[in-house]
């Protein structure tokens, strides 16, 4: 764990010196791996206010969008496909990822 600490002050201080347009991408990639891993919503608020990340509103818009065209992407491949479509709706997802 303090390892992981000396990392991202390592990664701040990296970020806060670079202070660079191009670096965009990667403050969305660490602030939707931040948010992946479980930061919270404050947590991510203070990594923006540092300017290493964005915020966890743009990052909830961002993912948002992704999953909106993933929605059309997928319906519109049914659609063209619906022959050879074969659709599982697996509803039981505590009996597949938890050990008994």
């Amino acid at each position: 764990m303090n390892r992981m600490k000396k990392l991202m002050v390592l990664i701040c201080y990296l970020l806060a010196s670079l202070n660079n347009t191009k670096i965009c991408f990667f403050k969305f990639d660490l602030g939707f791996y931040l948010d992946s891993v479980g930061t919270s919503n404050e947590g991510l608020n203070i990594m923006a206010n540092l300017d290493v990340s964005t915020t966890s509103r743009l990052i909830n818009r961002k993912k948002k969008r992704i999953s909106d065209v993933h929605r059309e992407y997928v319906e519109k491949a049914l659609a063209n496909h619906s022959e050879n479509s074969f659709v599982l709706n697996i509803d039981d997802y505590h009996n597949i990822h938890i050990q008994r």
